[in-house]
């Protein structure tokens, strides 16, 4: 039973990062730091597995002690330390980005955490399945929400920037003591069922806090991203409504084939980091980050220039008859008005026929008094 134990404990970590990744619209997480922090993740059970037998060894704690406060606290810290680093650079956008890549720490330190434990006589396919649905998504939520604490700090300066990256690690310190003191002191049947709820309500919030956070970037994309950028509105409303882009996309597959409609998603896809990068840089603090985000913006605007042109004009040209066109705000307001004096009282309405007849006497009169 250890094949399907250790498959088990391998595919389901794996789906459920690939689950949380498919929330990310904007693929603001790029795919390869994701596997970096994956495996920054692998290399942190190593450390911890150092620190924490040498607290047992040397007696300065007991082994239940570790396991209820020590482990819990020393595994976040060295989870997070690659989290740390990848805020400041200046391809990190928004805390969503930060929620993708804590979450691929945890699942990477939850899979060899799972082998420890399946290579275990007394262990096997039950051990697999509990924890890949129980402590496996607790790994990864914790870090999440540190990615998320950390994602959020970096509009931040001094003082605040460190209270609130502190926050987010105690917080998921005391939701990973809480859940080993949880499983350590429990002894009823439902011990399970709460170990399960605690890890997918883990993951529910994840789930939730990109959610909201992809909205907020949608928000940003539609303040900042236009002409300036040389994106026009069709484009920008594409952008705006990523979620939607394969049903404008079957047109130009058909025709083109599904390279050319890869790149137009990888067109979308820079233009809309645009937009996230040019809201992050008006909330930026630091000087030294929004030279850095600046460099960052120039160097997407040239790969999507570069990218237009390997589509090609024909392409473009058809993409562009595709694309949704968003109404004119002049007629918008108009529309506004007009609903406006429909709705105002029949007192307040004007009348065009009443105002043509008192300008055509106005303009009587005005002859009449020149000829006089």
């Amino acid at each position: 039973m250890l094949i399907p134990a250790y498959l088990i404990a391998i595919a389901i970590p794996l789906f459920s990062l690939w689950f949380i990744y498919r929330f990310d619209l904007y693929k603001t997480g790029e795919f390869t730091t994701i596997l970096l922090c994956f495996f920054a993740g692998v290399a942190a059970v190593g450390a911890a597995g150092q620190v924490n037998g040498t607290l047992i060894r040397e007696g300065w704690l007991e082994r239940m002690d570790v396991i209820r406060y020590a482990a819990p606290m020393i595994e976040e810290v060295l989870k997070g330390l690659v989290l740390w680093a990848l805020v400041r650079r200046a391809r990190f956008t928004y805390f969503v980005e930060g929620a993708v890549y804590g979450f691929s720490a945890g699942v990477g330190f939850a899979i060899v955490e799972n082998f420890q434990y399946i290579a275990k006589p007394e262990a096997g396919l039950a051990i697999a399945v509990s924890r890949v649905f129980s402590t496996n998504l607790i790994h990864a939520a914790t870090c999440g929400l540190l990615g998320i604490a950390l994602g959020l700090a970096r509009f931040e300066r001094g003082t605040r920037r460190f209270l609130l990256s502190a926050a987010g690690l105690l917080i998921a310190m005391l939701l990973h003591v809480g859940f080993n003191n949880m499983v350590t002191r429990v002894n009823s049947g439902l011990l399970l069922v709460y170990a399960v709820a605690s890890g997918v309500c883990g993951a529910a919030v994840i789930i939730y806090a990109i959610r909201w956070g992809i909205q907020e970037e949608k928000n940003w994309i539609k303040e900042k991203l236009g002409a300036a950028d040389r994106v026009t509105q069709q484009e920008a409303a594409m952008v705006h409504h990523i979620e939607d882009m394969r049903e404008f996309l079957k047109p130009l597959e058909e025709r083109y084939g599904g390279k050319e409609a890869e790149k137009i998603k990888r067109l979308f896809t820079l233009q809309a980091r645009i937009g996230i990068q040019r809201k992050t840089l008006e909330k930026l603090a630091d000087e030294r980050m929004k030279r850095s985000v600046e460099a960052q913006i120039e160097k997407l605007r040239g790969e999507m220039n570069d990218i237009r042109k390997d589509i090609g004009s024909y392409a473009m040209l058809q993409l562009r008859h595709t694309l949704p066109s968003e109404s004119s705000a002049l007629w918008e307001r108009l529309e506004e008005l007009i609903q406006e004096r429909a709705s105002a009282p029949q007192a307040a309405k004007i009348n065009v026929w009443d105002n043509l007849k008192a300008r055509q006497s106005q303009a009587a009169d005005s002859r009449q008094e020149s000829e006089s």
